[in-house]
């Protein structure tokens, strides 16, 4: 089981979204996963993040079914498959500096009473 899960919505930004993913990849805490959830894009976006799932197994990809519901429809469903200890909501074209996980998943164990942290 991953510590984090990185969940992160999708539409039409196949333009982004590459960039998104390789600041996952370059990480330096490796324990993560990420479930990124298209929501019906017109463009290449699915197949963009299914052509990084190919890559690196900490990465998964779908399409969410139905009509075009948002952001927040595509996080909530995300978040029903993640597995990870803690969360990260990343929009599509979010960048991570390389130690940002390692950073929050450090300061989250640091304070094991803490149910919610942001950083600035």
């Amino acid at each position: 089981m991953p510590r984090v899960s990185v969940i992160i919505p999708s539409y039409n930004r196949a333009d982004l979204l590459a960039e998104t993913l390789d600041s996952l990849i370059t990480q330096t805490y490796p324990d993560w996963e990420a479930r990124v959830v298209d929501d019906g894009s017109q463009d290449n976006s699915l197949e963009l993040a299914q052509k990084y799932a190919a890559k690196d197994n900490r990465i998964r990809a779908w399409l969410r079914h139905g009509e075009k519901k948002g952001a927040c429809v595509c996080r909530n469903e995300g978040l029903s498959m993640a597995a990870g200890e803690y969360v990260i909501f990343l929009d599509s074209d979010d960048l991570l500096s390389d130690t940002c996980l390692e950073h929050r998943v450090a300061r989250m164990d640091r304070m094991p009473g803490c149910g919610y942290g942001v950083d600035q």
